[in-house]
């Protein structure tokens, strides 16, 4: 609760005059903090800033039913159900999702961070899971714990169940001959015990899969885990999203979601986050999309041949001044034609140099040599856009081992920097990336270092604790 700095109203209790109002919808008033709560069952009601619509197009999605501001509260909940990513391969403490593990549960012998754990020891958290693993001997695989808990959820807690199989799962895509067909084979195949003494179907297991590919969000903390959310999960994909979110721990370990709008929102607008990498180009994102999320993305960004003047996804022309663009974004065997000469190449001619580049940029960041860098970005130069995704990359990496004197770097950050301002202007996405090259453009030579340092603090100000975001901050902190 915040005290009005426009109006004052009457308490919805007692209905005497009140300066205080609810911060979530900033509609209600009170006279004080115990009258706000003795509400709070009428009022949460009517406190969300979003309402739940459905069509045949985008399914169920969110549309805002107020206007609101950059940093407002949207939504704030624990998941339905989390664990371990999917397709990790990382050891992960089976009570609270840490990675630090040191020991085995003294139950079923599965990775733990600590004997005392209070995921291992709570008797409505690993105690339950604990006694079927050790009963039928599965071989500890963390990615086999989140359809694990998925199961026990189906058999013990039918409305939550219920809340859970409502979402998208996408059965009838993920069929015999599919990728996501063989990976669930092997999952099946690895619960197969579980099933059988619950008397399940392998079934269950596609529907479940599924479920987590469409739906599960990674959560920070804990690293490497997945969630799935009632609400959360219905924001719709847009590669410009209106909405940030971060996670936190609640009193039972869970990471619980918060979201926030990224900039002003206006009533009946859609809420929007984004599935992808913002980095990558428009038919990696979306073939991504596509093969995860079943649908193709028409958004502005995807639409524009040149993704918003960012030119993230543009190749060069041999004939000099020349840039080769794709005709039609939309259409994945779309002709690419260069803008200053009749020069014409196909899709399968740009992906074949595209991803060629792509595994130079790999092998040269590997080895983490400012030479090395430097003469890799110097050939991408020639013959992609200098802000390409792979030139980006390349530059990130470089400006991180070059001096402040050297000329170079300067020009390498002001084109990350405006690279990011377009593609992630509200710092969403890209905090950290953006913080970054904000810290070595404040070293160079003649730029305005306080300026720049406070605006890399700024954007990391939603980072989890503790995360390398936070750290960050942290050390420019103590430099500024």
């Amino acid at each position: 609760m915040q005290a009005s700095t426009d109006k004052s109203g009457v308490c919805a209790v007692c209905k005497s005059p009140a300066d205080l109002r609810c911060t979530g919808c900033k509609e209600e008033f009170y006279c004080n903090s115990t009258h706000q709560k003795d509400d709070w069952s009428r009022h949460k009601l009517s406190c969300r800033p979003w309402k739940i619509e459905e069509n045949e197009e985008l399914g169920k999605h969110l549309i805002a039913t107020r206007n609101l501001e950059a940093g407002d509260l949207i939504i704030t909940e624990a998941p339905i159900i989390w664990g371990p990513a999917l397709h990790s391969d990382k050891r992960v403490c089976v009570g609270c999702g840490n990675q630090n593990v040191a020991v085995r549960c003294p139950g079923c012998s599965w990775y733990a961070c600590k004997v005392s754990c209070d995921g291992l020891v709570d008797a409505n958290r690993h105690a339950i899971e604990c006694k079927i693993l050790a009963k039928v001997r599965i071989i500890p695989r963390c990615d086999i714990l989140l359809p694990l808990r998925m199961i026990l959820l189906k058999k013990r807690y039918p409305s939550r169940w219920e809340a859970l199989s409502s979402l998208e799962s996408h059965e009838d895509k993920r069929g015999p001959g599919t990728e996501t067909y063989e990976e669930t084979q092997d999952i099946i195949q690895q619960l197969q015990p579980i099933l059988e003494a619950f008397s399940m179907s392998p079934d269950v297991l596609n529907k479940i899969c599924g479920l987590i590919d469409v739906n599960a969000l990674e959560t920070n903390p804990p690293e490497g885990s997945a969630a799935i959310y009632q609400n959360a999960c219905l924001l719709e994909h847009s590669c410009l999203a209106n909405t940030r979110h971060n996670f936190v721990l609640d009193n039972k370990s869970r990471p619980k979601i918060i979201i926030r709008a990224a900039r002003p929102i206006k009533k009946g607008e859609h809420l929007s986050t984004t599935y992808t990498h913002v980095l990558w180009t428009t038919r990696a994102r979306r073939e991504h999309l596509l093969a995860t999320k079943y649908f193709s993305c028409r958004c502005k960004r995807c639409q524009d041949p040149t993704e918003l003047n960012s030119h993230l996804g543009t190749v060069r022309c041999p004939c000099g001044p020349g840039l080769i663009l794709p005709k039609d974004p939309l259409d994945l065997d779309t002709k690419w034609s260069c803008n200053s000469c009749p020069g014409v190449l196909t899709s399968d001619e740009v992906l074949q140099l595209v991803d060629r580049l792509g595994e130079e940029v790999e092998n040269a960041m590997s080895t983490a040599k400012e030479s090395v860098l430097s003469d890799l970005h110097s050939k991408l130069s020639v013959l992609l856009h200098p802000g390409h995704q792979h030139c980006i990359a390349v530059a990130h990496s470089l400006i991180q081992l070059q001096s402040p004197d050297n000329m170079k770097k300067r020009e390498l950050c002001e084109r990350i920097l405006q690279t990011t301002s377009v593609l992630d202007p509200y710092g969403a996405r890209l905090a950290l990336y953006t913080a970054v090259a904000l810290r070595e453009f404040a070293s160079c030579p003649g730029e305005e270092r306080k300026l720049h340092l406070e605006r890399a603090i700024d954007l990391l100000k939603h980072e989890p604790h503790q995360s390398p975001g936070d750290q960050l901050k942290r050390l420019i902190q103590a430099e500024l």
